[in-house]
């Protein structure tokens, strides 16, 4: 891939910093992003309405949350895309023969990322169906703004680690996408810790 000059030297700069500089640096950034999907959360939350049934089951909360997952699969299709693109825009070095250091060079950023997404997706999926069953019909809403924020996130951690020039970019896609697993998979545990894994739902009363 090709990167500016500006690019470059913006990489120079980044190499050159501290760790305490760098940390500093992450911090800041995970600041700001938890603080944007806060914001972005609660403006979907109140604005922009979103179907959900009423009085769902348990059954119905997870075809609920099944049905919003599709979209949890599309950053994995645009990783999928991506490094297949340029294996047929370099068919001839890259494509064909795939094993080659400089094929498996042209192609290591996207499949990284796509490593990466997959590796978060399969988190994602799971998390999300749980909490289905946590959440009442009110805060089902819940569901596909976390869905929305992950999908955001994975976006922008291939637009900040394959396009920008400055793989440090990625943290702003990184955080958000751990943002929206970390805090739905936070809230399972604590409902499974102080009210069991039979929170909600019929549980038979023994016969004497």
């Amino acid at each position: 891939m090709m990167y500016s000059r500006f690019d470059k030297e913006r990489h120079v700069t980044m190499a050159t910093k501290t760790k305490a500089d760098l940390q500093f640096e992450l911090r800041k950034r995970g600041i700001v992003t938890i603080a944007f999907a806060i914001s972005v959360a609660y403006i979907a939350w109140v604005y922009i309405p979103i179907e959900v049934p009423t009085r769902p089951g348990v059954a119905g909360r997870l075809i609920f949350t099944l049905r919003w997952l599709a979209l949890s699969i599309l950053p994995i299709v645009i990783g999928i895309q991506l490094v297949g693109r340029i294996r047929f825009n370099n068919i001839d070095t890259a494509g064909v023969v795939t094993t080659t250091p400089y094929a498996e060079e042209l192609v290591r950023l996207r499949q990284r990322a796509l490593q990466n997404t997959l590796e978060q997706t399969a988190l994602h999926v799971p998390i999300m169906l749980v909490l289905s069953t946590y959440l009442s019909s009110y805060y089902l809403k819940l569901v596909p703004i976390i869905i929305c924020l992950f999908v955001t996130g994975r976006i922008m951690y291939y637009i900040g680690y394959v396009f920008t020039g400055d793989q440090f970019n990625r943290v702003f896609g990184f955080i958000m996408t751990s943002f929206s697993n970390m805090v739905p998979l936070m809230y399972c545990l604590y409902y499974l810790v102080t009210s069991g894994a039979s929170y909600g739902l019929r549980v038979p009363v023994p016969l004497n």
